[in-house]
């Protein structure tokens, strides 16, 4: 049985990578809290707006969760509907991941061990996101990284949880996700999205403190973030499976939800990072992305979005390589006094987006496209 493709997928993926990079770029000493305050009480310069606008960018993380919750849904229900056992379902899953994880993480850790220390990011005054040594992390932190586990491991064995490269926290949500769904697919089967639903209740239901845990639940699927995935896996059954009625009714529960999920906010005008923001943007996207399938013939192959497409066919080895690139390229122009607004759009912001690209091309080239799921049939996320 032939699943239906939601095309238009890429160019989202791509929009919220650029997103990711932009942020990345520009967080560590422009557009950190302070910074985002004042434009927007006091206002400011064009390159002022721009770098609060890129201090926004980390709402390209829960767009990627609501996109892989809408791919491993489609990819599940293909596994079932076929008759396949959940095992090729998880070894796809496997093997488009960890092999690519594991060649970044050897290159950078060895780039980094050899890189001069004055083009490291180091703990100073004003620059706020440090690449730690390699060589300063213990091998309890190396085996998270390696087994993305490191976000939560440490509420269970060892010292508490270290990254040298961070932005890898998304990927160990995004493996808890796909062996929930493999579990979910597993027991459930054709009561896969009943399951979904059960899951998301006991999340929720956990977040407004009905259910009290005895344990930390910080890195955990449950500690919220779970709805964030599950907001995707509701635009997948919206798309492809819903009545009208039930189309209006998960629109309604989406909306309750995003309602739910501002008033959580302490300062929505602030709008900072955390899982109550992570879920407003979530939500808003599982909207837009539902009602906008019925355009997907148009958006797909429309050429003003080709660019996009071409960022979103190669996301993973972006989302990959761009974090220490931009980390040490705005590192290198701050170091040098180029820290304002109208230095950082003109020279930092590009630099380090072109060099995050040329990297993501070449890792997607040479090392990520060898890993590929070729048979898939639905474009399948980071």
């Amino acid at each position: 049985m032939t699943q239906p493709r939601y095309a238009t997928l890429d160019a989202w993926r791509g929009l919220a990578c650029l997103g990711v990079i932009a942020f990345h770029s520009t967080a560590a000493y422009v557009a950190d809290g302070a910074f985002l305050a004042r434009v927007q009480t006091e206002g400011g310069s064009a390159a002022d707006w721009l770098c609060w606008a890129c201090g926004r960018m980390w709402v390209g993380v829960p767009l990627f969760f609501v996109i892989s919750g809408y791919c491993i849904a489609a990819a599940a229900v293909n596994t079932v509907e076929r008759g396949r056992p959940i095992r090729t379902f998880l070894v796809r899953r496997l093997r488009r991941i960890y092999p690519p994880l594991c060649i970044f993480l050897i290159l950078t850790a060895t780039v980094l061990m050899v890189l001069p220390g004055a083009m490291m990011p180091g703990p100073t005054a004003g620059f706020d996101q440090p690449i730690p040594r390699p060589q300063s992390l213990g091998w309890w932190h190396w085996l998270g990284q390696f087994t993305l586990t490191e976000e939560w491991r440490g509420n269970i064995v060892g010292p508490p949880k270290n990254y040298f490269a961070g932005h890898l926290w998304t990927l160990c949500y995004e493996e808890q996700f796909y062996l929930v769904m493999a579990a979910c697919a597993a027991v459930a089967r054709r009561w896969l999205f009943v399951a979904v639903a059960a899951i998301s209740a006991f999340v929720a239901l956990r977040l407004i403190d009905m259910i009290v845990l005895p344990f930390a639940v910080e890195g955990f699927f449950f500690d919220g973030l779970w709805l964030a995935f599950a907001a995707g896996v509701s635009v997948y059954y919206r798309c492809h499976r819903a009545t009208p009625i039930l189309k209006f009714s998960l629109d309604g529960l989406l909306l309750a939800a995003l309602v739910w999920a501002a008033r959580s906010i302490p300062d929505l005008s602030a709008f900072s990072k955390g899982i109550p923001s992570y879920l407003v943007v979530a939500f808003v996207a599982a909207l837009v992305l539902g009602w906008a399938y019925r355009f997907d013939s148009f958006t797909a192959g429309a050429r003003g979005l080709a660019p996009l497409r071409w960022c979103g066919a190669r996301c993973y080895s972006l989302y990959l390589m761009h974090a220490p690139i931009a980390l040490i390229g705005s590192w290198l122009f701050y170091s040098r006094g180029i820290t304002s607004t109208l230095d950082t759009v003109r020279f930092t912001l590009p630099t380090c987006l072109a060099l995050s690209l040329v990297a993501g091309w070449a890792f997607h080239r040479f090392v990520e496209r060898y890993f590929l799921n070729s048979s898939a049939v639905l474009p399948t996320g980071r």
